[in-house]
């Protein structure tokens, strides 16, 4: 265990395909209206998402030998997520604001189009507030959409992190001539 970097400067560096990962996925949302098929790709990344981590914190344990605590492999999981999420963050950032800026505009065209098509008062209501949200500019900027989305990525970071971390640790290891897992 001595040779093992620091928690944080492993989930710095950890952080780096985590975040390319979570941009394969921001793209693909981005650009699922244009290309149905991508939506299908945000779909594989939130599942590859918490697997990863799992590998991450796995491996961690298994460097180890089994002496890393549940709180440093939870603590590996957050910042590796927050780290991910503050690359994909600031790229989607750049992508909402130059490539697909009138993105939040657009999805809220399609919502409002697919809710007049419904019967029912509750529909017609929530399709009047939502156009003068349209009609006033009240809708999310780029910034606040990439924030909301850090935060949404960070918070399921730390619960899945406890998830998987608590997972990793139950898995026993297999003795040192048997453990060629990583």
């Amino acid at each position: 265990m001595e040779g093992q970097k620091n928690v944080f400067i492993k989930s710095a560096e950890l952080g780096v395909p985590f975040g390319a990962l979570l941009l394969v996925a921001s793209v693909a949302m981005l650009f699922g209206d244009k290309v149905p098929l991508l939506s299908i790709v945000t779909l594989v990344v939130a599942v590859i998402a918490p697997v990863l981590i799992y590998y991450f914190q796995r491996k961690r344990y298994v460097e180890s030998e089994g002496f890393a605590t549940f709180s440093e492999l939870w603590t590996l999981g957050i910042f590796t997520t927050i780290g991910g999420g503050l690359i994909c963050g600031l790229a989607t950032y750049v992508l909402i604001t130059y490539v697909r800026p009138d993105f939040v505009y657009e999805q809220a065209h399609y919502v409002i189009d697919a809710y007049k098509q419904l019967p029912g008062g509750n529909a017609r209501e929530f399709v009047e507030v939502l156009e003068k949200a349209v009609d006033n500019n009240m809708l999310p900027t780029p910034f606040d959409f990439c924030v909301q989305m850090f935060w949404l990525t960070s918070s399921l970071g730390c619960v899945g992190g406890a998830i998987t971390a608590l997972i990793a640790i139950k898995v026993p290891l297999k003795s040192k001539e048997q453990n060629t897992e990583f």
